[in-house]
This record gives C-alpha cells, structure tokens and sequence, in this order.
C-alpha cells in the first residue's frame, strides 16, 4: 500500500509524503485470515493494527502512546471493573451510587453472583482511595 499525502508544520510550506506501508497476514485458529500493517517508522517494522497519523504514520510505540488504563491507579481500575458490572446490571455508575434492582429475566443466581463481585471491585476501591487520602494526609506517614 502507498501512502501519498501532503503535511505542513505550524503553518508553514507544504510537503508531500509518499511511502509505502508494508500489509502483512496472518492465519486466523477457526479460519480466514487477518491483515496487519508493518509500522513504517525507521526501525521499527512492528506488526500492527493501527497506524497513528503525524507528519509520518507509525504505531503508538513509535509515538510513545498510551492507553488510558496504563496510566490507571489500582482504586480506578476496580472502580471501572465494578462500573462495569452495574452497567450488566443496568445500575446507575459510580461505585458510590446505590443499588439497583434485578434486570428481568436475569437468573437470580447470576445477579447475586455479580453483586457479590460488584461489592469486592467497589470495596476494594475504596480502601485504596481511602488509604491513599490517609496517607496524602500524613496519616499514614
């Protein structure tokens, strides 16, 4: 594949950019077949999904991004697992906001089952983010 585009930076002359991107595939375990792009930063060569633009396309290593849950604390990571749970359960978000009800035709077995884990992920949560206000706090120093 060739990329052919034009960019500037902050405003200033035009330039075009022609390269081409290398697709790679692999085999997929029940059949067919998935397409990859060779990341065509100077270097790097790695195989990936999506190419990030800029002056030049590259993968997210090459740019040095990140996920949003990389940068996550432990008490925001299980306060977005329980946020998950209630959203099965069609609760209200936030770890904080009370308890819904059953969703129709949910087995009661399975609801209880979730809220068990609601509860673990939201109370875990909150004794980091209480753990670390006592220790912002010099209470834990």
């Amino acid at each position: 594949m060739t990329l052919d585009y034009r960019t500037r930076d902050s405003g200033g002359e035009w330039q075009p950019m022609r390269y081409a991107v290398t697709l790679d595939t692999t085999r997929c375990n029940l059949g067919g077949a998935r397409r990859w792009f060779l990341c065509p930063a100077r270097g790097c060569g790695r195989r990936v999904a999506v190419l990030y633009g800029g002056k030049v396309f590259a993968c997210r290593h090459c740019y040095g991004l990140a996920y949003p849950s990389q940068s996550e604390s432990a008490s925001d990571r299980a306060a977005r697992r329980a946020d998950r749970i209630r959203e099965r359960l069609g609760w209200e978000p936030g770890i904080l906001n009370g308890y819904g009800g059953k969703p129709k035709g949910m087995h009661w077995r399975t609801f209880e089952r979730l809220v068990t884990e609601h509860d673990k992920w939201s109370d875990l949560s909150c004794a980091l983010m209480f753990g670390r206000l006592a220790w912002l706090s010099g209470a834990g120093r």
